[in-house]
Order: C-alpha cells, then sequence, then structure tokens
C-alpha cells in the first residue's frame, strides 16, 4: 500500500508514527494528509484511523477509498474514543475539521500531540462558534485586510492551544464568504501537512517556540506593517515558496 511504502529503507524496517485523524465534514484536510504521506512529504506515517463525530459525511468515503480503518463516534462517546485510540496505539491526533472538543483524558494522554487546523488567523475569529463560512462572514464583517489558516495545538478549549504554523491570505475587494473560504482552505491543506509533519518528526517544540508564518511571494507588498507585528511578537516570517525572509 501506498501508505507503507516509507517503512522500508534497504532491510530496516522503520516504525511509522501512527495518525488518528478527526473530522465532522467532506475532510478535504483529511485528503491533503492522506496525500502527503502517501507522496512522502510527510515521512515515516501513517494514518491509521480516521474518526467522524459525525454519519453520512464525504470524509469517510475518502478513507474507504484509501483503505483506511474508519468509523462514527458520537461527540458525547468518550470512553469508546479513548478506548479505540489507546487499542490502536495513536501516536498523534489531527482534527480536521473536527466540530467537538476532545474528553480531557485524550487531551491529557496526548498532550502536545493534538493538532487542529482552523480557517483565521488566531487569535483573531477563533472560539466557541467560529468555524466554517462562519469564520469568513466575521472576518468580512470585521472588514479587516488580511486572514488565512492557523495550525495550533488543541487542548480543552476551542482554538486557544499554541500556535505552529500561520499562512496569510489577504481579503481582496469584492470576496464573499463564500470566495474567500475557497482561497483560505487551499493554504490550510498546505498549513496543516507543514505541522504535522513537524509532529511526526518530533519537531513541535520547535514550532511552539518560535511559530511560522507563510506569505506567498503575491502577497506581500503591503505586508510590511503586519509582518513586524508578528516578528515583535516572535513569530518567524517565512516565504511559502522560498524560506524564511
Amino acid at each position: 500500500m501506498a501508505l507503507l511504502k516509507h517503512a522500508q529503507r534497504g532491510k530496516k524496517i522503520l516504525s511509522l508514527f501512527k495518525l488518528a485523524v478527526l473530522i465532522s465534514g467532506s475532510g478535504s484536510n483529511l485528503q491533503a494528509v492522506i496525500d502527503a504521506v502517501s507522496e512522502g512529504t510527510i515521512p515515516d506515517a501513517k494514518v491509521e484511523l480516521v474518526i467522524s463525530s459525525r454519519e453520512g459525511v464525504f470524509g469517510l468515503e475518502r478513507a474507504k477509498k484509501h483503505g483506511i480503518t474508519n468509523m462514527v463516534i458520537g461527540r458525547h462517546d468518550n470512553e469508546k474514543l479513548s478506548k479505540i485510540l489507546e487499542d490502536n496505539k495513536i501516536d498523534g491526533i489531527i482534527l480536521a475539521g473536527y466540530l467537538s472538543l476532545l474528553p480531557a483524558d485524550v487531551v491529557k494522554s496526548y498532550s502536545g500531540k493534538i493538532i487542529n487546523i482552523h480557517p483565521a488567523l488566531l487569535p483573531m475569529f477563533g472560539g466557541k462558534g467560529f468555524y466554517g463560512i462562519r469564520v469568513h462572514n466575521a472576518v468580512l464583517t470585521a472588514g479587516v485586510k488580511y486572514t488565512g489558516a492557523t495550525a495550533h495545538l488543541a487542548d480543552r478549549e476551542y482554538d486557544t492551544g499554541d500556535v505552529l504554523v500561520r499562512s496569510i491570505v489577504p481579503v481582496i475587494t469584492g470576496d464573499t464568504a463564500e470566495t474567500l473560504q475557497q482561497r483560505v482552505l487551499e493554504v490550510e491543506h498546505k498549513t496543516l501537512v507543514r505541522a504535522v509533519k513537524a509532529l511526526t518528526e518530533n519537531k513541535i517544540d520547535e514550532l511552539v517556540t518560535r511559530p511560522v508564518t507563510f506569505v506567498q511571494e503575491e502577497d506581500k507588498e503591503g505586508l510590511h506593517e503586519f509582518a513586524h507585528g508578528l516578528i515583535a511578537l516572535g513569530r518567524a516570517l517565512t516565504d511559502a515558496d522560498n524560506g524564511e525572509i
């Protein structure tokens, strides 16, 4: 299987980092992680489980297509979720559009190993009730010039964990919530993959100490004031294509 192709190097069998991806919807971020593992962008890892909080979502079909064990566990079935993660010896958890808080015992067991992706530049436009199209409507209502995506460590609150990676997306005159959502989604995938790669390579502490913010080449003009603010907060500002700037 493609997911296992990085397990062998010569005659040595490597131990793969087992990921559980939790979803509540279509699973486009799940697909980004699956593809990154398959292509080797996230090496020596395996998507072991896909768990949905809802029946009938397309993300489950994505998991089935790739032969990944998948199941539905209701948002209040905490004991079952904990047992499934333990039984499958999961190393890290990815919240890819998962709309529920994790139970306290899971957060404790996987402290520093749970990554969430959020479609805004946290701490702005985060917290309970800020998800999906609601986030982009709020961004447009606020009249800000920039939004983006944030990968962060998850805890027992909504969108409050340590920021790991951000990607900036400009708000364009004439944007609707739908057009903005689509542009943010494109960078969400890359942002999540970068954070998951760091998790599987045991480099999360580096990102906690110095989070990285990515900017596309075509978006740099006019970002100087914004960038200086991030740098003042200890954020590394990075060109999405050419490394740190």
